[in-house]
């Protein structure tokens, strides 16, 4: 089940309703959120190898950095991203 999402100004929250956990996301994360949202079914979570291919050839998002490494941590935890 995919967390319900708000976006606030740049920014976003997501609430996942199984761990009942809010996630507050940075802009950073936001459009990943929104990104990867709008290429899943939103039932099964999204293989991580397939986001990753498409956070950087689309987007061209350097999944290597620290930060956007927590981002997809993040995502992992709340179901989006398989492993």
């Amino acid at each position: 089940m995919r967390p319900l999402y708000r976006r606030l100004g740049e920014g976003g929250v997501a609430f996942d309703q199984q761990s009942w956990q809010t996630h507050i996301l940075t802009p950073a994360a936001t459009i990943i959120f929104e990104a990867l949202s709008e290429i899943g079914d939103g039932e099964q979570p999204l293989p991580l190898e397939p986001a990753l291919r498409f956070l950087r050839d689309e987007l061209e998002v350097d999944t290597d950095t620290d930060e956007i490494r927590q981002v997809l941590r993040s995502l992992q935890e709340m179901g989006m991203l398989g492993g």
